[in-house]
């Protein structure tokens, strides 16, 4: 099992760029988008990982066509200690268009038992009720599994070390993280931006307002407590929002900009050709066309600058 020192990149630089994906609501295609990035990153030549964080719905399997691979998975990981060596660990997962792909088996835990996070919805900011305990605009309910919650905390204690070593080998680390802001706030010290993809439907953008909010929230309290890297300080960072509908109009941009507060970086509409790749078991932006592609690439020139600047 690859554990201990972690590889670092060629050059010797500090680790590679870490950028996630979470949806404001169900079915607005954060996975979709997210494989797509990863996909374009490869075919521009650079090393690319993906991570699926998502312990319970998570499918990057089915996005990149690799369900019936063989390849490690989040369950062999189970007994990690220590930021693990990434190209080791990469060269162990199963891989679609170059990009090696950590994703989890749906509904199980890594002892085979249905487990996961307890849920999460919007609510106020800064309360606390019988219910569960609210944070950054968020809230947690309890867990009516006290082994599955066992068993989400300490996947969320080896997150970070994962992420951390495969970030320290590759260009690139994609994570497709759950509404959950356990899962964020576990990455909050590593990611160098959070895409928010918000759907253009009444209910999806009231949903956005709760998690754009408490996203921000979180990773503004995360970073300003945790610790700077050895030669870099950790940045301020906001939310990025990725708008997807069937016809994204000029207003509604204007609209969504205003109320969350936080940069429109990306559209995305209808988008036919996703339709056909799926089909025939390709992932997201193989072809290289579409407005999936699009925005995926709008998204990584954005991360480019930002390294720049920084």
């Amino acid at each position: 099992m690859p554990v201990g020192g972690a590889s670092f990149l060629p050059d010797g630089g500090r680790m590679g760029n870490v950028i996630a994906f979470m949806p404001a609501s169900g079915g607005v295609g954060s996975s979709t988008l997210a494989a797509a990035v990863a996909v374009r990153a490869r075919a521009a030549g650079r090393t690319v990982v993906a991570v699926d964080l998502d312990p319970l719905a998570g499918c990057f399997d089915v996005v990149f066509g690799l369900e019936q691979e063989p390849g490690w998975r989040w369950p062999e990981l189970a007994d990690v200690a220590g930021v693990v060596d990434g190209l080791g660990l990469a060269d162990e997962l199963p891989v679609s268009c170059g990009v090696p792909v950590l994703s989890g088996r749906r509904g199980a835990s890594w002892d085979g038992r249905i487990a996961g996070p307890a849920g999460w919805q919007g609510s106020g900011a800064g309360e606390r009720s019988g219910a569960g305990e609210r944070s950054g605009g968020w809230e947690r309910s309890g867990s009516s599994d006290e082994s599955g919650a066992g068993d989400f905390a300490g996947w969320l204690d080896t997150l970070p070390d994962v992420v951390a070593g495969l970030a320290d080998a590759h260009d690139l680390t994609v994570l497709d993280l759950p509404r959950d802001p356990a899962v964020l706030d576990a990455v909050a010290l590593l990611v160098d931006a959070v895409v928010v993809v918000v759907g253009t439907q009444v209910p999806q953008l009231a949903a956005a307002s709760a998690v754009v909010s408490g996203g921000r929230g979180l990773l503004h309290r995360r970073r300003d407590a945790g610790r700077a890297w050895e030669s870099d300080p950790l940045l301020p960072i906001e939310p990025w929002v990725v708008l997807r509908g069937r016809r994204v109009e000029a207003d509604l941009q204007d609209l969504v900009m205003d109320d969350l507060d936080v940069p429109l970086v990306a559209t995305i509409g209808d988008d036919r050709r996703l339709v056909a790749e799926v089909c025939e078991g390709l992932p997201p932006g193989a072809r290289g066309r579409g407005e999936v592609v699009r925005a995926a690439d709008e998204l990584l020139l954005r991360l480019i600058d930002q390294a720049v600047a920084a």
